[in-house]
């Protein structure tokens, strides 16, 4: 391979701004980083990607070295979803189309974006070769794309997986066939042990894809900063994110209520704040005073907003692949500096995370008695005026240390095949 070729990348990313979201940041961020290394990348993403909302703040400007390919491509789920009456959207309408999504779309709604894809990367090639193809999903059809080039041997195939696959929660709750969920296992198999390397965000999936690939790496999300603020003068608890049924919300908001009826100050100073681009049938049907719903809001003020909580809450889901998982919110949590009450998997990457650097507490959702201990006593401290402040985080967790871990390892792949 020629000297042209070694430090250019072609990356397949269904996600890239303006669109915001978490599905974004990790490799908005990577491919700034990487630019300034001396890397060029060409992104090949499409044009107003659906299930995320597009941001009109922030700074999406391109550092020198970095092409952006937007793809239009046909989103049937979109058109289907929209042309459904909000009833219908609840209804028998939205039980059959889940059901086409499940089974005839492959790997998932996103398929008609893997031809155009495969077209943009052929056409970027003659332009200009490449030392690296990554793909990087959910949506998990930017890795068919990859796979299209499994045999190219002047180019070299990492597949960056943010989530799992087969036991990607989502997946797991569509109702599936047993045929297709079958084609699931053998294309995730296929696509882990045809990429040169593999990228997870958590160890414990890494270990599930080792074993099928040799070349198997964690790199986390991170943080960006550590963030400033001081908390409120009212008790805030926050949640900030994407809320699904099975994230159990209620649950939080009865104790909140049994916590109010006994105690009139907190009633009075506490209240569980939302933020995040809530569909409304995953939130409850009735709020009381103490529940705010707030839309979504754009990374940056979302920095301003987390530390003004004295909780950070975070909802896992009771799937019971969850522990295979750390959401990229653990780390914005971390570098906002206040206490973390999760509900989570006991014994996932997360719930270890969160133990082993004294970042809040785990419970299950059963222990309702010892989440509202736990409410007490931050409360507690919140009358008092000493509110709970975190160490700053560990640098290991930023996204700059991430990056130059990604970075390491590309140039380590760049020694090893020269």
């Amino acid at each position: 391979m020629g000297k042209q070729a070694n430090k250019h990348i072609i990356l397949v990313s269904y996600y890239w701004p303006p669109a915001g979201g978490s599905g974004v940041q990790r490799w908005w961020f990577f491919a700034n980083y990487l630019a300034k290394k001396g890397w060029t990348l060409d992104v090949i993403t499409v044009n107003n990607p659906v299930g995320t909302p597009i941001e009109s703040s922030g700074d999406s400007s391109l550092p020198q070295g970095i092409q952006v390919f937007p793809l239009s491509i046909w989103e049937p789920g979109k058109k289907l979803y929209q042309s459904a009456t909000p009833t219908e959207k609840h209804s028998l309408f939205r039980t059959v189309v889940r059901w086409i999504r499940a089974n005839f779309f492959f790997p998932d709604a996103r398929q008609f974006f893997i031809k155009p894809a495969i077209r943009m990367v052929k056409k970027r090639l003659e332009k200009k070769a490449a030392s690296w193809l990554i793909t990087t999903g959910p949506p998990h059809a930017t890795h068919m794309v990859g796979y299209a080039f499994r045999k190219n041997k002047q180019l070299r195939w990492m597949a960056d997986f943010r989530d799992p696959w087969v036991h990607f929660f989502v997946n797991q709750e569509l109702p599936m066939l047993p045929v297709t969920r079958k084609c699931h296992q053998i294309w995730e198999k296929r696509v882990v042990s045809a990429a040169d390397c593999v990228l997870t965000t958590s160890p414990k999936l890494a270990c599930i894809f080792g074993e099928h690939n040799a070349n198997v790496h964690t790199v986390l999300n991170g943080f960006e900063r550590v963030l400033s603020g001081e908390p409120s003068k009212d008790f805030i608890i926050t949640y900030a994110g994407a809320l699904k049924t099975n994230q159990h919300l209620n649950l939080i908001r009865s104790v909140l209520e049994q916590l109010s009826s006994s105690n009139p100050t907190f009633s009075e100073k506490a209240s569980l704040h939302l933020y995040g681009d809530h569909s409304t049938n995953n939130l409850p049907s009735s709020f009381t005073h103490q529940t705010v719903v707030h839309g979504y809001q754009s990374k940056k003020e979302i920095d301003q907003i987390l530390p003004e909580a004295h909780i950070l809450l975070l909802l896992g889901n009771d799937n019971p692949d969850s522990h295979l998982v750390i959401h990229g919110k653990i780390y914005e949590y971390m570098a906002a500096r206040r206490p973390v009450l999760a509900v989570v998997n006991q014994h996932g990457d997360m719930s270890e995370l969160i133990r082993k650097h004294n970042l809040g507490a785990v419970f299950l959702y059963s222990e309702t008695d010892k989440i509202k201990k736990w409410i007490e006593g931050e409360f507690d401290r919140y009358v008092k005026g000493t509110p709970k402040e975190l160490q700053a985080p560990s640098n290991l967790f930023s996204r700059e240390k991430q990056a130059e871990e990604l970075h390491l390892l590309l140039d380590k792949f760049e020694t090893t095949w020269g």
